[in-house]
């Protein structure tokens, strides 16, 4: 799936987090925005693509395989693999843990009790933070199998998951509609809820699973197959098709804005 919708399903899980929050604007606003940069940060490992990677860090680490041949392959370093992980998303929470107490104490001594007293103070940024990264794992799995087969899930095992090829790598607007519903509606609800009494926890998480579960409904019903192995000799086709399927989805006057949008970005959408 493509990095800005990843990217904004992590802030529509920051949203719903950051209900149960009872500090002020700051401290929720602060879990949003990580959410959403952990729902990005798996994909870091797609930097064998950029052109300079094979005389830069492909050079450092002596890599015999071209940046393009580590991509696709099953390396632990490779798409797909360590970075689309419950371990890396543990770990990557753990190191937010680690340097918030250290923003916190202004790089003083390590001290046991003043790190657990920090990651429960922040307990809430780091649930937000873990799940928007295990959101990007989640939605990565209904896109076709290609060379991985899925993702890594529970790296160090040689087990991939996924790779089903329900939807389309990209142009999935519904999927990003969804998701911006889902951010608008709970920032809503934050904002009447200092007017209003409410009880905003279980209406944000309401509002989330059911967004999600709508995305589901969508995932599940496209009635095409976009599964492929390996590299794909259809794959113009396949993008084709999962335009057309947007189109009857969202009407012509919806989609049309969308691919004005899309074709407006540098990245892929």
């Amino acid at each position: 799936m493509d990095i800005l919708t990843h990217t904004l399903s992590g802030v529509a899980v920051g949203t719903a987090v950051s209900a149960f929050a009872d500090s002020g604007i700051k401290s929720r606003l602060s879990i949003v925005l990580l959410s959403g940069f952990a729902a990005a940060l798996p994909d870091v490992d797609a930097i064998s693509l950029w052109s300079g990677f094979d005389s830069t860090i492909g050079a450092f680490f002596n890599l015999s395989d071209s940046g393009r041949d580590i991509y696709a392959a099953k390396y632990w370093y490779s798409h797909h693999a360590f970075f689309h992980s419950v371990a890396a998303a543990f770990l990557f929470t753990v190191l937010v843990g680690l340097a918030s107490y250290l923003i916190e104490t202004r790089l003083r001594r390590f001290k046991t009790k003043g790190i657990s007293d920090s990651l429960r103070k922040n307990r809430l940024l780091l649930l937000g933070f873990f799940l928007g990264y295990m959101m990007h794992l989640v939605e990565d799995m209904p896109t076709p199998a290609s060379t991985w087969g899925g993702v890594n899930l529970f790296w160090p095992s040689a087990s991939y998951f996924g790779g089903t090829g329900h939807i389309w790598w990209w142009n999935n607007y519904d999927i990003f509609l969804i998701a911006v519903g889902v951010i608008f509606i709970n920032l809503t609800l934050s904002l009447i809820g200092k007017l209003i009494r409410f009880d905003l926890k279980r209406l944000t998480i309401g509002v989330f699973i059911l967004g999600f579960s709508f995305a589901f409904l969508q995932i599940k019903t496209r009635d095409y197959d976009f599964g492929y192995t390996g590299h794909s000799a259809n794959y113009q086709q396949h993008e084709a098709k999962s335009k057309q399927i947007q189109r009857e989805l969202l009407g012509n006057r919806i989609y049309d804005l969308m691919e004005r949008f899309d074709n407006s970005l540098k990245i892929y959408f």
